[in-house]
């Protein structure tokens, strides 16, 4: 599909790329690049490599990154996809998550997330330690920000829908890195997705600008000493770029450009495009259709001068249990799949943090307390854990018929919007106990005494994720972990001869 170009966006880029333009409008003729990022918390480069049925070429500047042909297998179809292995992602949009130095237990914000592939990587980075908070200021793009970090098995995320103001009100100097993939005109989008033409028309460059503004001013008041912060966007307009950047160091002398990995297909910033631009400006990062393969995007990296306050981090590491090792569990989902409006967050401790007390700081017990009808079931579930479960009993506490794995950092967050905010285990159903789907997908298959494990091409496979029940040999009463060559899917319950009753979500069924 060729695109029609607003002639003033013609004329502009005319101006900015002089002998490139004609190069820039034969590129808008070719096919967009489709490919996928490999979810390393869950499996190994070398391990998908053996596995995927689809990759090719890897992505020039992510070794998570490979493009596929998408005329070819149904890459959005594959179990694997629903099992959390990788994630769809344009190219070009790999690189902001990439140029973010996220390390092991640190406080990490993507402030504006929906929907995922950001937040998706810098969970992955985290694996299982420190804190995510992904934001995204609309409630209903949030959750769909929720349910993919829940099939991604990120156990450590808290999913808001606030503005960064509300966020930057609550949680001052709270974070060491902060992710800012800020609304823009959309210009680099343009030959993915032509309907991106019709909002420039209504929307351009000059509209993005206070937008930009504000939200970078205030991920700056979010933003701890010593604190590193990645801006990009998915346009070419100066105004929206190095022009924004410029403007922000001017405001903020603290504030420095830093050197990242030139990776091939890169480009410089241009701090000739605007007027008293910092030769800085060239460690900007600019991907061009015509030169790479990807579509148009503008990322920095940005450090704040100082180094973090020795209170905070001493308070961190109380908090999170990160040791030596640098490993931490803050889990956080909903039991809906869809995301959750109740303010309540939970989370998970990993194994080697220091057990907390069976009373909770507001001298409410821990654990299940009254179970009432299914008060055997919780019980029989743990009995089936096997000893590599980063959890127990002790673990939970219940609201209502929910079984929940209380998260840190409540009192911090008071007042923040949560739509995700808890690892749900499971839910009290009719009196009957009911592990959650994202439970499953945090797991491991070696978590689970009772497991089925298929093939992708086994067709119970597919069917389970359609909803169907499916057939195995004899197993044991109760539930049953639905693995994907090794990877789990979900839940099913057998009936003691063989027949799996299907326990997939119905909102997260393949169509």
């Amino acid at each position: 599909m060729t695109v029609t170009l607003p002639q003033q966006f013609q004329d502009t880029m005319r101006e900015l790329l002089a002998e490139e333009y004609q190069d820039y409008i034969k590129s808008m003729e070719e096919p967009s690049h489709t490919a996928l990022r490999v979810n390393t918390h869950k499996i190994s480069l070398t391990e998908f490599a053996e596995l995927c049925p689809f990759a090719s070429e890897p992505v020039a500047w992510e070794p998570k990154g490979f493009y596929y042909d998408s005329t070819g297998a149904a890459v959005s179809k594959h179990p694997y996809y629903y099992a959390g292995l990788y994630y769809i992602q344009e190219p070009s949009a790999m690189i902001p998550a990439k140029l973010l130095p996220v390390e092991k237990g640190d406080r990490v914000l993507d402030l504006c997330a929906a929907p995922g592939g950001k937040a998706t990587e810098l969970a992955s980075k985290l694996d299982g330690s420190g804190i995510l908070v992904a934001n995204d200021i609309s409630v209903s793009r949030a959750m769909a920000l929720a349910k993919n970090l829940q099939v991604a098995g990120t156990t450590n995320a808290v999913v808001t829908a606030e503005t960064p103001e509300k966020l930057a009100d609550t949680l001052p100097e709270f974070f060491d890195k902060v992710l800012i993939d800020a609304p823009c005109s959309g210009e680099g989008m343009f030959r993915r997705d032509p309907s991106m033409v019709k909002s420039w028309l209504a929307h351009g460059p000059e509209y993005y600008v206070p937008i930009q503004t504000q939200i970078l001013e205030q991920a700056y008041r979010l933003l701890v000493e010593g604190g590193d912060m990645v801006y990009s966007t998915c346009t070419f307009s100066p105004l929206e770029d190095e022009g924004m950047i410029q403007s922000f160091l001017d405001r903020h002398p603290d504030m420095m450009i830093c050197d990242v990995e030139r990776c091939p297909g890169y480009s410089e910033g241009m701090p000739e495009w605007i007027d008293g631009g910092d030769e800085s400006l060239r460690k900007c990062v600019r991907i061009f259709p015509h030169r790479a393969g990807g579509e148009g995007h503008f990322a920095v990296l940005l450090h704040k001068a100082g180094d973090p306050d020795e209170k905070r981090m001493t308070s961190l590491a109380e908090e999170t249990g990160v040791g030596a090792d640098g490993k931490c569990i803050t889990s956080f989902a909903d039991e809906t799949g869809n995301g959750a409006r109740e303010e309540n967050t939970f989370a998970k401790k990993s194994k080697g943090r220091k057990k907390k007390s069976s009373r909770r700081d507001d001298g409410r017990d821990r654990g299940l307390g009254d179970r009432r009808k299914g008060q055997e079931e919780p019980e029989s579930f743990f009995k089936s854990l096997s000893s590599s479960a980063p959890f127990t009993e002790k673990d939970l506490s219940r609201k209502k018929d929910t079984y929940l794995i209380e998260a840190l950092h409540q009192n911090e967050m008071k007042g923040l919007r949560m739509v995700s905010g808890g690892l749900i285990f499971g839910t009290d159903k009719n009196g009957r106990f009911e592990p959650s789907a994202q439970l499953a997908l945090a797991m491991r298959q070696e978590d689970y005494v009772q497991r089925i494990n298929l093939t992708a091409s086994d067709e119970r496979a597919v069917r389970y994720l359609k909803g169907e029940t499916i057939l195995s040999d004899c197993m044991d009463k109760g539930y049953v972990l639905v693995c994907v060559d090794g990877f789990p899917l979900g839940w099913c319950k057998c009936n003691g001869s063989g027949t799996l009753k299907n326990k997939y979500y119905p909102g997260w069924r393949m169509q």
